[in-house]
């Protein structure tokens, strides 16, 4: 084992040997290798030199992409907030009437006021109108069904109850029936009666009615 050991650490020197001797001899190789050298270690510097940079450049060029989304879903969010606003401005005439017909208060002064214009506009008399009980603060509350033996309204939403008497002519009356269906505010008509009394002025037609207005019932 020893003299093998000494034979190849002989062999090894001599081929090393050789190739010092070849490297002192030849000027181009050992001017190859020079270069060689030289850019194998100028690469191994650059590269761990530049690490940092490269790094650092990536996480910029992370954050450039997270920042460029992010802008593009602020542009989604801003077109979709103008077509809102748009489509809002546009609407805004449709949404003023559906809180005039189903305000968020029951305001039964209001109501009045339109009984009267429509008696008026009908040519026929007004000759009482009453309101139900009537929630003027706070939160409405709801009656139960089984109480009132009428058909709630849709939604569940609170009603102001009303009766009307008029009198006048048929058709005076028939028209003001007819509009008080038709009122912007809706209206939900539980009963309709005639009377008839003979007068010295002639025979005077009494229309008793009586029914509901809804309302949302908001503070």
């Amino acid at each position: 084992m020893a003299l093998g050991w000494r034979k190849e650490y002989l062999r090894y020197r001599e081929f090393f040997l050789n190739i010092v001797a070849l490297y002192k001899r030849n000027q181009d190789l050992r001017m190859f290798l020079e270069v060689l050298l030289s850019l194998g270690t100028v690469s191994f510097f650059t590269f761990f030199a530049l690490k940092p940079t490269l790094v650092t450049v990536a996480g910029l060029y992370k954050e450039i992409k997270s920042k460029q989304e992010t802008v593009a879903k602020m542009d989604t969010k801003i077109k979709n907030i103008a077509a809102a606003q748009t489509t809002f401005n546009t609407e805004s005439s449709r949404i003023l009437l559906t809180q005039i017909s189903v305000p968020d208060l029951a305001s039964p002064e209001t109501f009045v006021r339109q009984i009267e214009g429509l008696a008026a506009s009908s040519s026929i008399n007004l000759l009482g109108i009453s309101i139900g009980q009537l929630t003027l603060a706070g939160e409405a509350k709801k009656v139960p069904t089984s109480e009132t033996d009428t058909e709630p309204l849709p939604e569940g939403v609170p009603p102001l109850v009303f009766s009307i008497s008029v009198n006048g002519t048929y058709a005076g009356l028939a028209s003001f029936l007819s509009e008080l269906e038709n009122l912007r505010r809706p209206v939900k008509i539980d009963n309709v009666g005639f009377t008839a009394s003979q007068t010295e002025e002639g025979k005077k037609l009494v229309l008793l009615i009586s029914g509901r207005v809804p309302y949302l019932g908001k503070k």
